[in-house]
């Protein structure tokens, strides 16, 4: 049970909250409340026909008035006067007291959304009662509006494709219900052929072996519900079948149906594409990060082993003889890549050969930052 639920529904010690599309409810519930309560009889007059109204005592005004030969003559008029609460009998005590208990269970009954659309008439119970019905209820054209909708309801009420009996059982309780509420009943006779006549097509036999064996006059609604819910695994079942016949026989339900296909094939498709599409785009700019790791290996390569002094281009002129012995025997292999170190960067074969391989692994790992070998150092 909601938190919303156990206000509306209250407590021995707390009226139910009214809540927006729920007087009827509220109404039923807050008067059995009113009804358990000690000083509930009185309270319910309070609400009902007002407060009590005050008692008064006539009495005779002493006042006195001069006459026109100077004599003093006493007026025999009476006044008006309120009785104090001191003098009420114990009787007129209890009621006095229960127009305030009227009044305070009616503001606790009331959220404020509600409240501030009557606070005016928060003084008297009877005013707040009233004001609360009409804003409810609405005036006497729209009660009217509201009662021919529901018997308009009523004959076209049918059930509805592919719910359950249950479900249109429900329904048409409820509607009956509404009718009731708003003063409109129907006979046992009259809902009971109703409501088999709104049945689907499949119920048929049921609904005439139910005529056949019972009175309708004399079986409320609930028994003929109750009489054929035990029927309605074999109609589903039956419904079941139906629509495999219906699907199979009709030809546009088949054609609907492989376009539907169709259409899944070609989404799956697209989805391959455009997931190799960009395994592509990947490979692209893995090869892209390849060759700026290669631009930077061979800056780096420049740097450390271009001659940079005459004695190292004599060092290196007296083994060109070695080299030029070396780089045809390269060329006689095919690797590009140590000829062009040989010729362009002028270092010894064996270190280039090991700085090729080092290039390679360091190619395939695609790393941002250089890190050189030892062979390297100076």
């Amino acid at each position: 049970m909601t938190s919303k639920d156990a206000l509306s529904i209250g407590t021995d010690v707390k009226p139910p909250v009214l809540f927006k599309g729920e007087y009827e409810q509220w109404k039923d519930r807050f008067l059995d409340f009113v009804d358990r309560h000690t000083n509930g009889e009185n309270i319910l007059l309070s609400i009902m026909e007002g407060p009590m109204v005050p008692i008064t005592v006539q009495i005779p005004d002493n006042d006195s008035s001069d006459s026109e030969d100077g004599t003093e003559e006493r007026d025999q008029k009476m006044k008006t006067v309120l009785v104090e609460y001191a003098q009420y009998s114990e009787e007129k005590k209890i009621r006095f007291k229960a127009d305030k208990q009227a009044r305070s269970l009616l503001l606790q009954s009331i959220p404020n959304d509600i409240y501030v659309k009557i606070d005016n008439y928060k003084e008297n119970a009877k005013k707040m009662w009233d004001q609360l019905q009409k804003m409810m209820m609405g005036s006497k054209v729209g009660n009217q509006m509201k009662v021919a909708n529901c018997i308009n309801s009523y004959e076209e009420f049918k059930a509805k494709e592919n719910e359950s009996l249950e479900d249109t059982y429900e329904r048409f309780v409820l509607l009956i219900n509404e009718l009731s509420k708003n003063k409109v009943k129907k006979k046992q006779l009259e809902n009971n052929v109703k409501f088999l006549s709104i049945l689907h097509p499949e119920w048929k036999k049921h609904i005439r072996r139910m005529k056949q064996m019972k009175d309708l006059n004399d079986i409320p609604l609930h028994e003929v519900y109750e009489t054929l819910r035990q029927n309605e695994e074999e109609m589903e079942e039956k419904r079941a079948e139906k629509k495999k016949v219906e699907k199979v026989s009709d030809p546009i339900a088949l054609v609907a149906g492989e376009k539907k296909k169709e259409k899944k094939e070609k989404k799956k498709k697209k989805k391959v594409l455009t997931s190799s599409e960009s395994e592509s785009e990947s490979d692209d700019d893995d090869g892209e990060s390849l060759k700026q790791a290669m631009m930077l290996l061979t800056r780096a390569f420049q740097k450390k082993f271009y001659k940079k002094s005459g004695s190292n281009s004599q060092r290196y002129s007296s083994s060109s003889s070695k080299n030029h012995e070396h780089r045809e025997r390269v060329e006689g292999k095919g690797h590009e890549e140590n000829r062009y170190m040989c010729w362009e960067l002028k270092i010894l074969p064996s270190v280039a050969n090991a700085a090729s391989t080092e290039l390679l692994l360091l190619i395939t790992t695609a790393s941002s930052e250089l890190v050189l070998p030892e062979y390297f150092e100076d």
